[in-house]
């Protein structure tokens, strides 16, 4: 399996000197599995460079899971360019009020209320599945995906996708220590993430920085790594960089969790998710 990171900011794209390392990109993660399957977790703004790379590939056919309504998930949709390919068959499960807003995205009269360019038809062909539920597994080519409730204001879901004994669980907006009606305690998610090959996890804040933001649905990387820990995974991902976050301070962030996890798990690898970024889970 391998996992492409075309995005990994959260709340608002960012540019900037201090923020190339990391990239300004929101939310969005390419899955390939062993079957050479797309999957694509969420539609931030690095879904636009994601969907040019899959039509120079030829690559025509896709699995779109959507964690969550808010914008920085979404806003990319419209500059995904595979959608106006009448020969892309694009795969979405069912989530909430996502339907609504993506077949106002797809009504030409209506997806100018996204963006003044959206005046072309979407011409691919979009096959409405049935929501993806907890505890309810689906194939997605030669993977099996499942979701998990995340904490966070107006619900969201991360997903587990496994393939040929590989598991990377993504869990993009889940506040850890505050409960906004996902049913989940700790405990339920070290049972969900146990023992898997890639935790790529909510990790916007520093514990300093939760104590101001708490309720707000995201967690701190000190949390993160609490969660990785006592799950046993063998690999954590930091996600959903801060929007203020630069460079120097996230290689901070990364070397005081590498610090942390050698004294108390030595085999954990802790990395902060990059744009351009590839995982190779063999």
């Amino acid at each position: 399996m391998l996992i492409r990171c075309w995005g990994a900011r959260g709340n608002i794209p960012v540019s900037g000197a201090e923020m190339l390392e990391h990239g300004g990109a929101t939310p969005c993660l390419e899955i390939r599995t062993s079957d050479q399957s797309v999957i694509i977790c969420d539609a931030g703004t690095g879904i636009r460079n994601l969907g040019s790379s899959l039509l120079l590939e030829s690559k025509k056919e896709y699995t779109l899971l959507l964690s969550h309504m808010h914008d920085d998930h979404l806003v990319g949709l419209p500059f995904f360019e595979p959608l106006y390919d009448p020969e892309v068959r694009l795969t979405v499960f069912e989530h909430d009020v996502l339907r609504t807003k993506l077949e106002t995205l797809c009504d030409p009269l209506t997806s100018r209320d996204f963006s003044p360019q959206c005046t072309r038809a979407v011409e691919a062909v979009i096959n409405w599945q049935p929501a993806l539920e907890y505890g309810q597994v689906r194939r997605v080519g030669s993977a099996f995906a499942v979701a998990i409730p995340a904490s966070h204001p107006g619900g969201c879901r991360g997903f587990k996708i496994t393939d040929r004994g590989k598991t990377v669980v993504y869990l993009p907006d889940n506040e850890l220590m505050f409960d906004h009606g996902a049913d989940m305690d700790f405990d339920a998610y070290v049972q969900v993430c146990h023992g898997a090959d890639l935790l790529i996890h909510d990790a916007q804040f520093t514990c300093d920085e939760y104590t101001c933001s708490k309720g707000w649905g995201h967690s701190s990387w000190e949390q993160a790594l609490e969660l990785a820990i006592a799950a046993e995974v063998q690999q954590l991902g930091l996600f959903h960089h801060d929007a203020d976050r630069t460079d120097l301070q996230i290689r901070g962030i990364v070397e005081e969790c590498k610090r942390n996890a050698a004294t108390r798990s030595p085999r954990l690898l802790c990395f902060a998710m990059r744009e351009g970024s590839e995982i190779f889970l063999l």
